[in-house]
């Protein structure tokens, strides 16, 4: 076998030299994969911001390149390949900047393509994919499905960027086919020193377990079109293979079925007359949900009675829109208007604190924080499958919150449209090509929508109809709606790990599906304690859990013990660690420390650190506390000052920063709030005229008015007597008749 490879190599290298092109059996190279020079050491979480922080790719696999002879801007140094629960992390390391060659004056445009194998191929034998790149047509060296390409046309100056996802159709004629499948969201990749991507693996048709393989190619484009370009370099020369990681355990929260036949909305919606829409029934009918969770992350899985990818978009399904309108609460800022387009709203007793919206295109999904108004898609995987009807929304806890099991949901389904309000389709009296009928028309006084545009939704029993129905167009009143509550579920301990090892600590987490607290002990691994609970400490009450062991030793191996009592009963995980040996007493780096001021006041602080720690701000003589345990490297916290900061003031914001090892750092950054972003109008100057401990006012008279106020009302009281009145009237009467005396003398001299 490695002969016949050898012997195709060569082959290959020969027409290659003589110019011609490959035969078909050529191009099935099937070699092993590349080994890293730094190979995989855990879960990462970069900051895509374009600049390489310190220990921020560490855990990423990291492959070095072959230098290209000659000056080469394109030239590939090495690439870092990495994931978390739901990403794969990619970092291209260039010679030069992106402005230093960027500025370059050349007839070629430059291009960065990643290109993804088929998941799980083992062979060439996969249908609709490429085994050539783009502009120059090398062998890839395997079946490449996806292609992402770096879109330098949306490259903004703090180094923010799009890419753009190409999948593979096969040959047709003499060419390869890539189709444009979707563009990710700003931010998705970024350039400055190095070049980053954070790719959902839903994009790549990846999950837990399966494997890939990866090249990065750097080509110097004549144009977009197939084939017109040269590859300036491929790295590595093996393809790289990742098989991604089964890092979470999911809980289920709610697996129910709902009611079938009942996407009229009010009752008599009826479907648009466009063929688009066939089969014309349970576009919209949804059938079943399920709800889980893991320590990362909430899912919900709704299928659907029929489902089509009619109109080919991205996240796999076309005509549905799905919003979950999350009530994590009795909170102050709780919304009950639905999002734009919905024509309905929440019963103030379900307000919202966060909204998840999904579509069947990436750029529509996003989530929606009733506390701060931001808008974001960060932390949302959407992804539909037509073969069983279902679509999948899986939104990070850091979007939708810890507590899953304490929430309530209002989950509505309708129809998506790319152009209608809030991407929902609207429904109007008399169907039409377009539109759903069944409804009612605008009310004529302020032409406002009054019916839902809600055609299903998740409820117990049979009053969604009458829900769905309660508008009254002439009384102005939209719907009102109310939704699910999650069943009490049975307590488990679930994900727990690890986190962090040091020479004298440790940080651990875990999970519990009730809120709850619990006890952990450590002991050296070799000697299991007559008692568990002479030697162990209480944490918190939370779902979410995790704490810092200290006092350890180095170098010493340890057993630790987390125990939750349910009922008469105690559930326990047990964990094993070996500390460092060598003690750490350097302080992390806070590194990229920036605030934005939100509108209202509220400021979302990000910063990096090259190691886990807390999280601590100060700022205006407040202080705010995220984790009290080193759990992450990035950072993002949004805080709302109350007392409220006040406009065109400098401030200066300073975070502190502490390791597993109890080292801390601290970093700090001036910034001001504009009169517009602030939270009230700019406080009053004018004097003070409240009254001193004396009665005495600081200035002004007796009664508390300034005494510009005071000459002021004097005079308007003088004016209003009528015998000054009068004596007025008399003396402008006196002058308007010497004026006209004196035209009319004027007037005979002149002529």
């Amino acid at each position: 076998e490695n002969w016949y490879v050898l012997y195709k190599v060569h082959l290959s290298n020969i027409y290659r030299a003589v110019g011609l092109d490959l035969p078909p059996y050529l191009l099935d190279l099937w070699t092993a994969a590349a080994s890293p020079s730094t190979p995989y050491g855990g879960v990462i979480e970069p900051m895509i911001d374009g600049i390489a922080l310190p220990g921020e790719w560490d855990g990423a696999a990291r492959y070095d390149a072959s230098t290209v002879i000659g000056p080469n801007k394109l030239d590939i140094e090495s690439f870092h390949l990495g994931f978390d629960a739901s990403n794969i992390y990619v970092r291209v390391d260039l010679p030069d900047s992106v402005n230093t060659w960027q500025a370059h004056d050349s007839s070629w445009s430059p291009d960065l393509s990643l290109y993804f194998m088929q998941p799980n191929a083992v062979n060439f034998n996969e249908v609709e994919t490429n085994f050539l790149t783009y502009y120059g047509n090398q062998v890839l060296g395997f079946p490449a499905k996806t292609m992402v390409s770096f879109d330098f046309d949306q490259l903004r100056a703090d180094g923010k960027a799009k890419y753009n996802l190409f999948e593979a159709r096969g040959k047709s004629g003499d060419m390869e086919q890539w189709v444009l499948s979707g563009t990710s969201i700003l931010g998705g990749c970024a350039a400055d020193d190095v070049y980053e991507f954070r790719i959902p693996w839903s994009e790549l048709g990846l999950a837990p377990r399966y494997s890939t393989r990866v090249k990065v190619v750097t080509s110097q484009a004549e144009s977009l079109a197939y084939g017109d370009g040269t590859e300036a370099e491929m790295a590595p020369p093996a393809p790289a293979e990742a098989v991604m990681p089964d890092l979470e355990e999911w809980v289920t929260l709610l697996d129910i079925d709902d009611a079938t036949g009942d996407e009229n909305g009010a009752g008599s919606y009826t479907y648009p007359l466009a063929a688009d829409f066939d089969p014309g029934i349970g576009l919209w009918d949804i059938t079943h949900l399920k709800v889980s969770q893991s320590s990362w992350n909430a899912r919900f899985e709704v299928t659907m009675a029929e489902m089509t990818d009619f109109w080919s978009l991205s996240n796999g399904f076309s005509h549905q829109i799905v919003q979950i309108y999350v009530d994590k609460g009795d909170y102050m800022w709780g919304e009950t208007d639905m999002l734009e387009g919905a024509n309905a709203v929440v019963d103030p007793e379900w307000a919202w604190e966060v909204a998840i919206s999904a579509t069947g295109d990436p750029g529509a999904v996003k989530a929606v924080q009733a506390q701060s108004g931001e808008t974001s898609a960060k932390g949302i995987e959407v992804h539909g499958d037509v073969t069983t009807k279902t679509i999948t929304i899986t939104v990070s806890k850091s979007v939708i919150g810890d507590d899953i099991p304490s929430y309530r949901f209002v989950i509505v389904v309708g129809s998506q449209d790319g152009f209608g309000p809030g991407k929902w389709r609207d429904v109007d009296a008399e169907a039409k090509t377009w539109r759903l009928g069944g409804g009612a028309n605008p009310n004529p006084d302020d032409g406002i929508d009054y019916d839902p545009n809600v055609l299903d939704m998740v409820l117990e029993g049979d009053g969604q109809e009458a829900m769905l129905g309660s508008f009254d167009v002439g009384a102005k009143q939209p719907a009102v709606l109310t939704g699910i509550e999650l069943p009490e579920v049975g307590q488990q301990v679930y994900g727990a790990a690890v986190e962090e090892v040091t020479a004298t600590s440790a940080v651990i987490v875990w999970s519990t599906t009730v809120e709850t607290n619990a006890s952990v002990a450590v002991v050296f691994a070799d000697q299991e304690p007559s008692d568990w609970d002479e030697v162990s400490v209480q944490t918190p009450a939370a779902t979410g859990h995790a704490t810092t062991l200290t006092g350890l030793e180095p170098g010493k191996d340890y057993w630790i013990r987390i125990r939750v009592m349910d009922g008469n009963q105690t559930l326990f995980e047990d964990l094993f660690l070996t500390t460092l040996s060598q003690i750490d007493d350097t302080p992390p780096e806070v590194l990229n420390l920036a605030v934005e001021v939100l509108e209202g006041g509220s400021l979302r602080v990000t910063w990096y650190t090259d190691e886990a720690t807390t999280e601590s701000i100060e700022v205006g003589g407040q202080t705010f506390t995220g984790d009290e345990v080193a759990l992450r490297k990035n950072h993002d916290m949004t805080i709302d000052p109350s007392p409220e900061l006040v406009a065109l003031q400098t401030y200066t914001l300073t975070v502190t920063a502490v390791d597993a090892s109890s080292n801390a750092n601290s970093s700090g950054v001036v910034f001001s709030i504009t009169e517009e972003d602030a939270a009230s109008s700019l406080p009053d100057t004018t004097p003070d005229t409240t009254p001193d401990s004396s009665g005495e006012t600081s200035s002004g008279n007796e009664d508390g008015t300034s005494q510009r106020e005071a000459g002021s009302q004097g005079l308007g009281d003088l004016l209003s007597q009528p015998a000054v009145q009068i004596f007025l009237m008399i003396g402008v009467l006196f002058v308007i008749l010497a004026f006209v005396r004196s035209r009319k003398g004027g007037s005979s001299e002149l002529w």
